[in-house]
């Protein structure tokens, strides 16, 4: 009877096999610094909208970071002109168990993405030095099956009038209520059913006007309680900060103080400072693992040399 065998399980057999990338690839970085291990990702599932018209095996693993705190992982698509990211996710060291799911958040076009992805055992990448990782097609290509079309669906819906003002989104069970003057009806069937909206005159949906023809409103009086001039004026003055500006039957206060100071140049130039700084600080990671162990090792070597010149003590 044969010994050692405990691949039983499919996520067991997936820690001892390069699935689910493919088989074959070499799973070392552009620079040939690692290798993921196979007891690190063993499942991975990723859906994406069949009318992209993608191709499903040229999705890889661009990216791995690897910090003291856990793990970034990114998947892309070679479209050969670019490989524009499709999904993250991010993998925390204290609260990882084995064989966890983690969601992978789609981004840009692949925005409604929302993929699995399953980690196993931390045991063997831990032992791989920190650091942030590129990886190519040939080393960390996907097998086709982890790709799976999928239809697009509503997400949301955003309501915008006819000022152009948007409303923010709204997600789940929606209801579509008929106001004044308005008729919603729903029809077809199947797969292709409608919403339709009617604005009819006649027909009994306008409220009736309480008001007689021509006419007018009480005329203004006092504004926040402050009455007129005699002569009927009433004056608005502003300062330096704030600006009265005419506008249709009003008045519009503009705060010019209030501008912001910077704009998209200065944001994205703190941005870029920001993100060199993130890699020095992913950089000096590294070298601090690394002096600590060469620290460790000059510590080993120097005991050992005292110890070795002392000659044996009578007691």
């Amino acid at each position: 009877m044969p010994l050692g065998i405990w691949n039983i399980q499919w996520l067991n057999q997936n820690s001892q096999r390069s699935y689910p990338l493919s088989d074959g690839v070499t799973k070392r970085d552009v620079t040939d610094s690692i290798e993921i291990p196979n007891s690190f990702i063993v499942a991975m599932y990723i859906p994406v909208h069949a009318g992209m018209n993608v191709e499903p095996q040229r999705f890889f693993i661009k990216t791995l970071v690897i910090t003291p705190t856990g793990f970034t992982i990114e998947v892309a698509y070679d479209d050969a002109d670019s490989m524009p990211v499709v999904t993250t996710v991010g993998i925390p060291q204290t609260t990882h168990t084995e064989n966890r799911e983690y969601a992978m958040v789609g981004v840009n076009d692949f925005a409604d993405t929302v993929g699995r992805i399953v980690i196993g055992k931390l045991d063997e990448i831990n032992e791989l030095p920190p650091g942030e990782y590129t990886f190519d097609r040939d080393g960390t290509n996907l097998e086709t099956d982890v790709i799976h079309p999928m239809i697009r669906g509503i997400s949301s819906i955003t309501v915008v009038n006819a000022g152009n003002q948007r409303s923010e989104k709204l997600y789940g069970d929606i209801e579509l209520i008929a106001g004044t003057n308005m008729r919603i009806t729903v029809g077809g069937s199947g797969c292709d059913p409608e919403v339709t909206f009617n604005a009819i005159s006649g027909e009994g949906l306008n409220e009736e006007c309480i008001c007689e023809e021509e006419d007018e409103g009480p005329c203004i009086r006092t504004i926040n309680g402050i009455p007129p001039l005699p002569n009927g004026n009433f004056r608005m003055i502003g300062d330096d900060c704030l600006v009265l500006e005419p506008i249709d039957h009003g008045l519009q206060l503009v705060d010019q103080c209030s501008a912001p100071c910077c704009g998209c140049p200065e944001l994205d130039a703190l941005t870029q400072q920001i993100d060199r700084f993130a890699d020095g600080a992913r950089t000096l990671e590294n070298f601090v693992a690394r002096l600590s162990a060469e620290v460790s090792e000059m510590s080993a070597v120097v005991l050992g040399s005292k110890l070795g010149d002392q000659g044996c003590l009578d007691c």
